[in-house]
């Protein structure tokens, strides 16, 4: 994995967390990947601690959700703190919408997906 800022950045810090391997999206995922997941949120928190960040209650960590992603590749996005996401960009980052699901739910929603659905987008059962 590795890590980058956000070229866009909706918050004071806006971090990306990025698998090596090559994985289309969240929808590309099945419970097979929720150990996958939990490390880039781990490398997400690590990241803002080293930024001096202390209160983990005031971060944002999720996915954007096809057809809401504007690059084709997993990747973890990192804010903090939360409360300070912009006006303008607050829409992008609702947590548990049809656009946006946070880590935590992610991994939730993986527990009982065996297998990918390549082809849901927007209508999977886990996106309600």
């Amino acid at each position: 994995m590795f890590l980058k800022r956000d070229i866009d950045p909706a918050a004071p810090h806006h971090y990306l967390v990025v698998p090596r391997e090559h994985i289309q999206s969240c929808l590309s995922l099945h419970k097979g990947h929720i150990d996958l997941v939990k490390r880039m949120a781990e490398m997400g928190k690590a990241v803002l601690r080293d930024q001096g960040i202390t209160d983990m209650k005031d971060i944002r960590l999720g996915f954007h959700q096809p057809p809401y992603i504007s690059v084709n590749h997993l990747h973890l996005h990192v804010l903090a703190p939360s409360s300070r996401i912009s006006e303008y960009m607050k829409y992008k980052f609702m947590p548990e919408t049809k656009s946006f699901v946070t880590e935590k739910g992610l991994r939730e929603r993986l527990k009982d997906n065996d297998s990918p659905d390549q082809n849901c987008f927007g209508s999977c059962m886990w996106q309600q």
